[in-house]
């Protein structure tokens, strides 16, 4: 049976198991894509196998890679690497005990473009599983979603991705999940188009809990209603607020800016505070 088949059978309500969503995935033809009878890309690590690795201060500033075509960004003494001891798989950043610290973690080109332009209105869908230690102020900040500085012309891993002190987001294309400094336990999903203002679309979409996964994701499906072009996932669970069509038309929105996936996290004061991603995927027509 067609993976997509099997997740629509499995629509419902909150899931917080290791498994993707199916209200997201339930209508992706993923392994259409894969095996190329559908013209797509696809993006998918869950970590049980060869993991991005980072020696403390190798990459520091540089974007360079870690391996398996990602781009890292690592303050001196920042690690990204395989979890100890976790069978299934997790991705870690840990080192990071000086004030302002961060990582950054991002897929190595611009794969991804929500955009109403015709030729490049294609559906897509994305989704990860993250945690932090702590969900303390100024503990640990971070990003996830997709994301690229085209004012620089290159990945976020190479530019930064959170401001010192506040870990707000650069002036850079993004659409994602954002946990800030001032409040460590309010995540708001968010928007930019390059150079310009923020748009916190869903202020408080999760409440993270400290050492405990989340699945946050979205989806875009241009010949859905024009409400609802947009839908914001948490565990499963379809959000009640919405990217429109007028908003995506707007100059706020990231509209025909291609973006990579991105990770990042950033401490807030000097103690170390880990996070970790279970997986993530990111999947587009056309």
């Amino acid at each position: 049976m067609p993976l997509a088949m099997q997740l629509k059978d499995n629509l419902g309500s909150e899931r917080t198991d290791r498994g993707m969503s199916p209200n997201i995935w339930g209508d992706c033809p993923i392994m259409s894509i894969i095996e190329g009878t559908i013209i797509g890309r696809h993006f998918y690590d869950d970590f049980d196998g060869p993991c991005p690795n980072t020696d403390a201060g190798l990459y520091e500033g540089a974007g360079e890679s870690c391996g398996k075509g990602y781009l890292f960004y690592g303050d001196t003494g920042v690690t990204i690497k395989a979890q100890a001891g976790v069978e299934e798989g997790v991705v870690e950043v840990a080192g990071n005990d000086a004030d302002n610290d961060e990582s950054v973690m991002s897929t190595g080109s611009p794969s991804f473009i929500i955009s109403d332009t015709a030729a490049d209105a294609k559906k897509l869908w994305f989704e990860a599983r993250i945690k932090k230690a702590s969900i303390a102020n100024n503990a640990c900040a971070l990003f996830c979603g997709l994301g690229w500085d085209h004012t620089a012309g290159v990945s976020v891993a190479q530019t930064l991705c959170l401001t010192d002190d506040d870990a707000n987001l650069g002036a850079f294309s993004f659409i994602g999940f954002h946990v800030d400094q001032a409040d460590g336990d309010a995540m708001d999903f968010v928007y930019q188009a390059d150079g310009g203002a923020q748009t916190v679309l869903i202020a408080g979409v999760e409440v993270p809990v400290a050492n405990t996964f989340v699945k946050v994701g979205f989806r875009y499906d241009p010949d859905a209603d024009d409400a609802k072009q947009i839908k914001v996932y948490i565990n499963n669970v379809e959000q009640s607020t919405y990217v429109t069509a007028t908003q995506i038309a707007a100059a706020t929105f990231p509209d025909a800016e291609p973006m990579a996936m991105v990770w990042a996290a950033k401490v807030g004061a000097s103690a170390e505070s880990k996070a970790q991603m279970d997986w993530w995927r990111g999947a587009q027509l056309g």
